[in-house]
């Protein structure tokens, strides 16, 4: 088989991985694939140069690989790029696999490459069998519809221009072409997952069906439009269903109640937030039960307060506005809540206690508002002349300035402050000798 020259040009066409006049970096190990797709681009008449990586992990082979590539970019007339890496050490450093530090280094070079050299492309040698293989990979790890479709030909600036060839028809081209290229000892080994894919699952499939390949390239563009169309259709869903306001997303529990399959629509939808599937699990079970719960993923919260979930960054803490109805005995916040109740006579100690204040009744001017601090409130502190900004209130506390918006106000309907919650009451509430009626306002804390 001579080049097929037009065939991986009609492909590059066909998936718009670049135009002609681009200038694509190509990542070449060495090997047959990475030799085969270098050729072509040359063969083909594009602008590329070449970028290599030595990790260092198999002594001289690594040395010689570095070595062989940078003679072909000179045989080749274009220009070569190569780094070194201590790929042990950054594993250890980051508590990663080797495989997994051997793929941050690269895609960080290459990145670094196309960015100060004006490439518009990092192309990679990766084709169907490889797509194959991490198909076979990602079913073993349950990685559900989006790993299914294996390696796409174009993500996030790296294109795949071998993907309409198997690793057959790239041997044959190497062949007869007499093309020289390294082996890398470490691919026969069974030490790795994808290896033994390769080398001991693979061929025992073949068995059961030799034409294992085409199936699977067929099955892998099935599994890609579904996903393109499951991936349309959820987020849709995420328009509809997620509310977003100042500094956190709001989700109505009713708006949940029609999704079927319940688990895997809210798991989809909440998935950029990374909730795994047991916490989603919970949500559900949780969603007709009392508020005040809290789920976690490693970067969100969501709290579930009464007809709604309320999602927000773990490291950002919110109060959110809401108004509290005359018959209302709760107010549910981030970390507790507070409870509201009435009194019908006067309570024999009156002392100022930070977690609760008792107000007269008469003056409560329906719904009152909760929200956080904001610039410009004023109140008048219980026990103390005159009015004063909270903020100056505040400071005088030693309350740091990141901490003045975790803090709750309660207002009247009238937006008059009732209390800053956990500090002090308004003196304007205060329950005098005459009071008949008296709201006891209590903030317990999580």
């Amino acid at each position: 088989m001579l080049l097929p020259v037009q065939q991986f040009k009609d492909f590059i066409k066909s998936q718009s991985l670049f135009v002609p006049q681009d200038k694509i970096l190509l990542a070449v190990s060495g090997g047959k694939d990475s030799v085969v797709m270098t050729q072509l681009f040359a063969a083909a008449g594009f602008s590329f140069g070449i970028a290599h990586c030595n990790f260092n992990l198999r002594g001289q082979e690594s040395n010689r690989d570095e070595q062989f590539v940078k003679s072909l970019a000179a045989t080749l007339n274009v220009d070569f790029y190569a780094k070194s890496f201590d790929t042990e050490v950054y594993a250890r450093a980051h508590k990663i696999s080797i495989q997994m530090a051997a793929r941050d280094l690269r895609y960080q070079f290459f990145e670094e490459i196309k960015s100060n050299f004006n490439y518009q492309r990092i192309a990679v040698a990766h084709h169907q069998s490889d797509a194959m293989e991490t198909t076979i990979l990602n079913l073993i790890r349950g990685t559900g519809v989006a790993g299914l479709h294996g390696i796409k030909a174009y993500r996030d600036g790296i294109i795949r221009p071998l993907m309409c060839f198997n690793s057959a028809m790239i041997e044959e081209m190497a062949i007869e072409n007499d093309l020289q290229y390294v082996e890398d000892s470490s691919n026969e080994s069974n030490k790795y997952m994808r290896n033994k894919i390769r080398l001991d699952i693979i061929p025992e499939m073949k068995k059961l069906n030799p034409s294992l390949e085409e199936t699977f390239r067929k099955n892998i563009e099935y599994f890609s439009d579904l996903d393109y169309f499951l991936n349309t259709e959820i987020e849709s869903l995420r328009n509809r269903l997620l509310h977003h306001q100042d500094n956190y997303i709001e989700i109505k529990i009713e708006d949940l109640e029609s999704l079927n399959p319940k688990k895997f629509l809210l798991f989809e939808i909440l998935k950029p937030f990374n909730f795994n599937i047991t916490t989603i699990q919970n949500i559900i079970a949780s969603l007709n039960g009392t508020s005040g719960k809290n789920f976690l993923s490693n970067t969100h919260q969501i709290l579930l307060d009464r007809e709604t979930l309320i999602l927000t960054t773990k490291q950002h803490e919110f109060i959110r506005e809401q108004k509290i109805q005359e018959n209302q005995n709760t107010i549910i916040l981030n970390h507790g809540e507070i409870t509201i109740a009435e009194l019908n006579q006067l309570p024999t100690d009156l002392r100022l206690n930070d977690s609760s204040i008792y107000v007269a009744a008469a003056d409560l001017v329906y719904p009152l508002k909760l929200r956080g601090w904001q610039e410009g409130d004023r109140f008048f502190p219980f026990g103390m002349k005159g009015e004063k900004k909270i903020s100056d209130y505040l400071i005088a506390k030693k309350i740091p300035i990141s901490q003045k918006r975790k803090i709750p106000i309660l207002f009247n309907g009238d937006g008059k402050v009732i209390w800053v919650c956990g500090f002090r009451a308004d003196d304007r509430f205060k329950v005098k000798s005459n009071t008949k009626k008296i709201i006891i306002f209590e903030l317990k804390k999580k």
